[in-house]
């Protein structure tokens, strides 16, 4: 369960932003369960409805079949997706049921990215799942998930919420780690963040690079975290030869956090696989959930 507002009602002011509508994507993916139930952890704090968001695979045909395609082998393929999302929808909607929590169940044919970047825009927040790292067979991976979680960020306009493949996390947003470095992209994601950051037990605002430089960084966005009552800590962080992504996830676990917010950084996809990057560094190796936002 998260944090409760009523327990720190005195940070969360009057009508403070919150969220109120959350959706959260599913589909021929083991993981569904896990994201449902962060979920419900966030509706029930805030008050939320869930809108469930299943995206059907298309046929996935092998590429040495060339152009011969058997109507069997897309049909057969076919059945089992609808039979898969048939399953899906019943035990959403029996778990959130359960819960008592306001709930509705939503299909697309559409890729993920374009079917959550159109239910994102109308949503507080898009809860998404990093893909399997580390997949035996890549073309087990859903259609589109692959480039899901950074994608949606760049795209949506709304804050994604990405869940790693691995593990459980209902309990996120205790201890949460802000990456500062005071770009546009960060200060939309510590805004978009704010009510999850208004019920952190702690908040621990990171920058990385040169002591003087940083804390000279990090004092105005601190003295304006405290302003909305935040239980905060605030450090620079020496990389130490470590990539920036790497650095953050380790600062991360060493605190202690169960969440990260940071800015997702786009380039081209070309620039991304040459150079590597911030944000694909984070999603590819996360052990935590991590709120991004463009």
């Amino acid at each position: 369960m998260l944090p409760g507002d009523k327990r720190h009602g005195h940070n969360t002011g009057g009508r403070a932003m919150s969220y109120r509508d959350i959706v959260v994507h599913l589909t021929l993916d083991p993981r569904n369960a896990a994201r449902t139930q962060i979920a419900i952890a966030m509706a029930r704090r805030f008050g939320a409805r869930i809108s469930g968001l299943y995206t059907v695979p298309p046929p996935n045909v092998p590429y040495y079949m060339g152009e011969y395609i058997p109507t069997e082998l897309i049909q057969k393929q076919m059945d089992e997706a609808q039979k898969a999302s048939v399953g899906a929808k019943e035990e959403f909607l029996a778990t959130c049921t359960a819960a008592g929590i306001e709930h509705r169940w939503l299909s697309s044919d559409l890729a993920p990215v374009e079917a959550l970047r159109l239910a994102a825009r109308c949503s507080d927040i898009a809860i998404v799942g990093q893909p399997d790292p580390n997949p035996s067979d890549p073309a087990s991976i859903p259609y589109g998930t692959d480039v899901l979680p950074h994608e949606l960020a760049l795209q949506a306009g709304r804050p994604i919420l990405a869940v790693p493949y691995a593990g459980s996390q209902p309990d996120l947003g205790r201890r949460i780690l802000v990456a500062w470095n005071g770009k546009r992209e960060a200060a939309r994601a510590l805004h978009d963040a704010m009510p999850l950051l208004r019920g952190a037990e702690m908040v621990h605002l990171i920058t990385l690079g040169p002591e003087r430089k940083g804390r000279a960084a990090l004092a105005e966005i601190a003295d304006h975290l405290q302003r909305h009552g935040l239980r905060l800590e605030s450090a620079v962080i020496a990389p130490n030869g470590a990539k920036v992504g790497q650095a953050l996830l380790n600062e991360a676990k060493s605190r202690g956090c169960d969440m990260m917010v940071m800015g997702a950084f786009g380039h081209s996809r070309l620039r991304e696989m040459v150079f590597g990057g911030v944000t694909e560094t984070v999603l590819g190796n996360m052990t935590l959930p991590v709120l991004l936002s463009n």
